[in-house]
């Protein structure tokens, strides 16, 4: 998993520079004097060993120094799941909750260990995952992600409840935290209500915009980078939008 997780955008930087040259997995396959699907496999599993991924950039005329540079500068574009994908997830909470540890980066026996899990039961909540294509098991019962991370969620999709409740009970805790002074897991919490123009509210939203990519890029860096067990997950939860004051506070009649 940790391999995977450093590999992931490095992999994705190469497909870009084979796309650029116009080199087919055919032509990577002559050039490094092995097969089409050898090379194939080597792309979809992203799972070999450093050398023989620096054979590539060789290969293809860049230095792994060059790919690494390439890949931090890499835009983040979260990944969209079908929405019949997503209506599978939400009619399965514990499939549902079972994925979001995997892209959390939580390995398979701290995922067991914490739920009180079977091998039977890790096994087959995977092949759930694999059947809904979002995995593919290997022989050794290790597994790799189909589809890129991080994954965007429908906000008017079929998750939208979880989504709402997680989120819901996020802020709560966020809030508690600051009433109850600082701690190491709190970080900053700001809520205000102004009155601005239009444009100016335009200029924040691209501002906010800018926050949020640069979240998504940090994450993608410190994954390549760092090893697992010195990342922990953190949620950033940000909004802005017209705030119906009438709507939040009712003012009742004088004598109730």
């Amino acid at each position: 998993m940790e391999e995977q997780r450093q590999r992931t955008g490095l992999f994705g930087c190469l497909k870009q520079v084979l796309k650029s040259q116009g080199i087919r997995y055919k032509d990577l396959a002559g050039m490094m004097n092995t097969s089409e699907p050898t090379i194939k496999r080597l792309f979809a599993e992203q799972d070999c060993k450093l050398s023989r991924l620096m054979e590539v950039c060789e290969a293809v005329g860049i230095s792994f120094t060059e790919l690494v540079d390439l890949a931090s500068k890499q835009p983040i574009t979260p990944t969209t799941l079908p929405e019949s994908t997503e209506q599978s997830l939400a009619e399965r909470p514990g499939l549902m909750a079972f994925l979001m540890l995997l892209v959390s980066e939580f390995d398979l026996e701290s995922i067991a260990r914490q739920n009180q899990l079977s091998s039977q039961d890790v096994y087959l909540y995977l092949r759930e995952l694999e059947k809904l294509e979002l995995i593919r098991l290997r022989q050794d019962n290790s597994y790799y992600f189909l589809v890129t991370l991080p994954i965007k969620w429908r906000l008017d999709g079929p998750l939208l409840p979880t989504l709402v409740r997680v989120n819901q009970n996020f802020i709560t805790e966020a809030i508690s935290e600051k009433k109850g002074g600082a701690s190491p897991n709190s970080g900053p919490f700001y809520s205000a209500s102004r009155l601005l123009s239009p444009n100016s509210i335009k200029k924040l939203n691209r501002e906010f915009d800018n926050v949020y990519d640069a979240f998504q890029k940090q994450a993608s860096l410190d994954q390549m980078f760092y090893p697992a067990d010195e990342l922990v997950p953190f949620k950033m939860v940000a909004t802005m939008k017209r705030f119906d004051v009438v709507k939040y506070f009712k003012v009742p009649g004088f004598d109730k």
